[in-house]
């Protein structure tokens, strides 16, 4: 779909798009009471948090919503396990913005990897790497503006 990337690429770069991120659940690898596991998302300078949830098939179901105005950038998320002491991070997902297709609605969603390292550029992480064994599911659109 050629085509529709380069379309979207020559909307204004002002324009402010909305990115709708639906959380939906995880699948972990390892024994179930090991997990109690929380999302972290992050876009240009916003950054959200999900509830935590125990178990290996956490199911946090959080809608959020972003207000993007660069689409050279990325999504990055990330999935915690919370302890007593400290958290610690079990794997990054870094989806491109311009990856992300335009949508009315939500849909059944995609399933991540979660990976055990980040690529940065400067201080901006722009990729992940090295693939854990644990995966999370999200839906991400742009929504379409009315009348479109």
């Amino acid at each position: 779909s050629n085509s529709v990337r380069k379309h979207r690429r020559n909307l204004p770069a002002t324009r402010m798009s909305l990115l709708c991120v639906k959380v939906k659940r995880g699948r972990l690898h390892g024994p179930s009471d090991k997990f109690n596991t929380y999302v972290v998302l992050k876009v240009q300078n916003l950054r959200s948090t999900t509830v935590t949830r125990r178990g290996n098939e956490p199911c946090w179901e959080q809608d959020y919503m972003f207000e993007i105005n660069d689409l050279r950038k990325g999504l990055v998320v990330e999935v915690w396990d919370k302890g007593l002491i400290w958290d610690t991070l079990l794997g990054t997902a870094w989806i491109p913005l311009k990856k992300i297709e335009h949508a009315m609605d939500e849909g059944f969603g995609t399933w991540w990897i979660l990976n055990s390292e980040v690529l940065t550029k400067g201080d901006e992480i722009c990729g992940a790497k090295n693939p854990t064994s644990h995966k999370i599911l999200l839906d991400t659109y742009f929504e379409l503006p009315a009348g479109e």
